[in-house]
């Protein structure tokens, strides 16, 4: 292997490595975040449709089990000096990490007075121009600012009965 080609392969390998870093590190905010508020308000629950339980039950265990066979793909490449093995676990790790931190982003949980998009908890009481489009997208004004996000994997009629009382 010449020089410039394990050059490449060190930068790409160490760009993955920050693409891990930075999207499992943003799954685990979240997470956290709703375990946070879900203290802070027990009415909290997820608003998800049917295909929204499938969607993300499946989500997460083709995410726990990338997680585990990359990681052991990881180790065992460099157990045996190769290195396709370690590479591919990486790329698992890091596609993996994208799409479920992308998911994980787009959850909706609905309460009793508060709702949470996201890492966000809105108060129902204060949302403005509230508009759900065609295209699976909701969009309101909350502090002054617009917001939106996909209703593909809602139950929009209780997103909607909750809003509106």
């Amino acid at each position: 292997m010449s020089q410039s080609n394990e050059i490449f392969l060190t930068i790409t390998t160490l760009l993955l490595i920050l693409v891990i870093l930075w999207f499992s590190y943003s799954i685990i905010n979240i997470l956290f975040t709703f375990f946070k508020c879900r203290k802070l308000d027990n009415s909290l629950t997820f608003c998800f449709n049917t295909l929204g339980k499938f969607v993300f039950s499946i989500s997460t265990i083709l995410y726990i089990g990338c997680l585990i066979g990359g990681i052991l793909a990881i180790v065992y490449g460099l157990l045996n000096n190769s290195t396709a093995f370690w590479q591919n676990g990486l790329n698992v790790i890091a596609f993996m990490s994208v799409a479920f931190g992308y998911l994980l982003s787009s959850i909706v949980l609905v309460g009793r007075k508060n709702m949470m998009v996201g890492r966000m908890m809105i108060d129902y009481r204060k949302l403005k121009k509230v508009n759900y489009s065609y295209t699976n997208k909701m969009s309101f004004v909350y502090a002054q600012q617009e917001y939106n996000f996909s209703t593909r994997f809602i139950d929009l009629t209780q997103l909607r009965k909750k809003i509106s009382k």
